[in-house]
């Protein structure tokens, strides 16, 4: 009787915790565009959607360089700066 315990404690301890990962594999009772045939206006619309978007994809300006304002007032770290390590603070 205490092992069936234990084994029940346990039980309800984890169904919480494991509830979220069997909700993952549900799917929906319907599927989107399942056996949907496309017409050729619609089809047509959709690679004419397509160019306009690539084309407007190839206007886009390459970034040159970076926005940074302060890129020219930092100063790097020196190497020594880099090795040592900060003195713990003594309480």
């Amino acid at each position: 009787m205490h092992v069936f315990r234990i084994a029940m404690l346990i039980g309800l301890m984890t169904a919480p915790v494991a509830a979220p990962a069997f909700a993952q594999n549900l799917t929906p009772g319907f599927r989107l565009n399942e056996g949907k045939q496309l017409t050729e206006e619609e089809k047509e619309r959709n690679k004419a959607n397509e160019d306009a978007a690539k084309a407007a994809r190839a206007k886009i300006p390459d970034a040159k360089q970076s926005s940074d304002p302060w890129a020219t007032v930092r100063s790097e770290p020196t190497a020594s700066a880099k090795t040592v390590r900060p003195k713990p603070v003594a309480k």
